[in-house]
């Protein structure tokens, strides 16, 4: 008799144990993701964002800030691609909050200078970010805006930093056309990161906005 139930329950654990396991992953996905949206409402919300588009499922949250300037937001997962000692191809998913504020002019820049993060595929050196000023765009930007855009790509040598205009930006840049739709040049930061606070977002803005301010006159 009890070999008939050791059977019975080892036949049922067998059977259910691919549906637990496949159940808690989806249910651990289902969590995260929950969690993700409300943590991005939050920062939103503190910034006092709105949410506007939706494109590669992220929401972007948009609005004014105090100082009258355009702030869009957007929490963003994208796969990495990286390479071991032995040269073995390995893809992970990271988290990046990528930020993007408005350059309040009546007039585009005219400017295209890009960093893109060390973290990624496309690796551009801080040299070669500091190069660019010269070789492309040293007539278009006074001595003390290098200075101040330099410096801030030190303080954040993993990050994306995109100074530009709306016409001649990449799709990618802000995932959906009607995001930020009557802002002719623009300064992005996108940085890796999880779970940031709404504090956090909130200290990147304000250095962001006073880098901003320069490019203006």
């Amino acid at each position: 008799m009890d070999d008939v139930f050791a059977i019975m329950f080892w036949t049922s654990f067998l059977c259910c144990f691919p549906v637990l396991i496949i159940g808690g992953s989806v249910g651990f996905v289902v969590y995260r993701n929950t969690q993700r949206r409300a943590a991005s409402a939050a920062i939103a919300q503190g910034l006092g964002l709105q949410p506007t588009a939706r494109a590669k499922q992220m929401q972007w949250y948009e609005g004014r800030l105090r100082n009258g300037r355009l702030c869009a937001y957007v929490p963003i997962i994208f796969k990495r691609t990286s390479y071991n000692h032995e040269g073995q191809r390995r893809s992970s998913y990271v988290s990046a909050a990528r930020l993007v504020l408005e350059v309040k002019r009546e007039q585009p820049l005219h400017l295209n200078v890009f960093r893109h993060e060390n973290w990624s595929q496309k690796r551009a050196p801080l040299d070669s970010f500091a190069t660019a000023f010269a070789a492309d765009n040293g007539s278009k930007l006074t001595s003390s805006q290098q200075a101040a855009l330099l410096g801030f790509a030190q303080a954040y040598p993993g990050a994306t930093i995109w100074l530009s205009d709306r016409a001649g930006a990449s799709t990618d840049v802000f995932n959906a056309p009607e995001v930020m739709a009557g802002t002719t040049s623009f300064l992005l930061f996108e940085y890796q990161v999880v779970n940031p606070s709404p504090e956090e977002i909130q200290v990147k803005v304000v250095e962001l906005s006073r880098l901003a301010s320069l490019f203006e006159t």
